[in-house]
């Protein structure tokens, strides 16, 4: 199981902008989780050769690799989320799998807020429950050297003298949220690469959110297959109707599960549905 996320972490939260937990993810996940990202993008040493000047890279939900499609159904993240969103009706926004390899340069990102290309309305500071909370995970370990992100505590502005540079273990992670300050750092070392696979959740009735939709991948054989093997419950963080909704009836199961192989497996939307009799 991953590490718990308490009072503390939420404080923390609150009072810095941001919190580091280390080994977040348990030791198997996030070998596995590590082996899969590397299949889609692969590490520095099968690429240097050929790599023309290429210093980063990003594949984007929903991902080839299923585990990592199912670990965003991490229950301490959404449990956290929750009560920072102060809803029980949360969304997932879309993440991606990012590497960084030698010769990266971040070091010109004065500080920046991700803000701006996550939402309509700008920031506020009356109601923190506009701030999409992001968790920022490494699969691998990050020394100084392998550009690691750095974050600026509240308060303290853009003052990247008094940043905090994630250099973590594998299996971390930082949660912050969309009016966090956070700066790149460039790749010094002459070997190896950084990973960060990341998601994000915001309340699911704050519709002018979210760097993008992902409406549009209903067809796509990776997303079907994931969606097919969630909970009825696990689906709502994806903006499918809750079970018992209207749009449930005999021929729109059908087509779910036509849609989604193993929609209904485990019957959670016929005895609940008004549609059906």
């Amino acid at each position: 199981m991953s590490i718990r996320l308490t009072d503390s972490h939420i404080d923390t939260l609150f009072k810095k902008g941001y919190v580091i937990i280390h080994r977040f993810l348990p030791e198997a996940q996030c070998t596995e989780m590590a082996a899969a990202v590397r299949r889609l993008l692969p590490p520095w040493d099968e690429i240097k050769d050929d790599a023309q000047g290429t210093r980063k890279d990003a594949c984007y939900f929903p991902y080839p690799e299923q585990c990592l499609n199912h670990a965003i159904i991490n229950a301490e993240a959404i449990n956290f989320a929750r009560r920072w969103l102060e809803t029980e009706h949360i969304h997932y926004r879309p993440g991606l799998a990012l590497v960084r390899y030698p010769g990266f340069q971040g070091g010109r990102d004065k500080g920046h807020i991700d803000n701006g290309n996550n939402s309509l309305l700008p920031p506020t500071e009356s109601d923190h429950t506009h701030s999409q909370l992001n968790f920022w995970f490494y699969l691998e370990d990050v020394a100084a050297d392998q550009a690691p992100t750095r974050f600026i505590i509240n308060g303290d502005h853009y003052d990247l003298r008094k940043a905090e540079a994630m250099v973590a273990p594998a299996g971390s992670v930082c949660i912050f949220h969309n009016y966090t300050r956070h700066a790149a750092s460039d790749y010094t070392r002459g070997e190896g690469q950084r990973y960060i696979w990341k998601f994000a959740f915001g309340r699911s009735d704050h519709y002018w959110e979210g760097t993008a939709n992902y409406t549009q991948v209903g067809s796509n054989s990776h997303f079907r297959k994931f969606i097919g093997a969630l909970s009825a419950v696990d689906r709502e963080l994806f903006r499918f109707p809750p079970a018992g909704h209207a749009y449930y009836t005999r021929q729109t199961l059908a087509a779910l599960e036509e849609q989604y192989p193993g929609w209904n497996l485990h019957n959670e939307y016929a005895p609940l549905s008004p549609g059906i009799s």
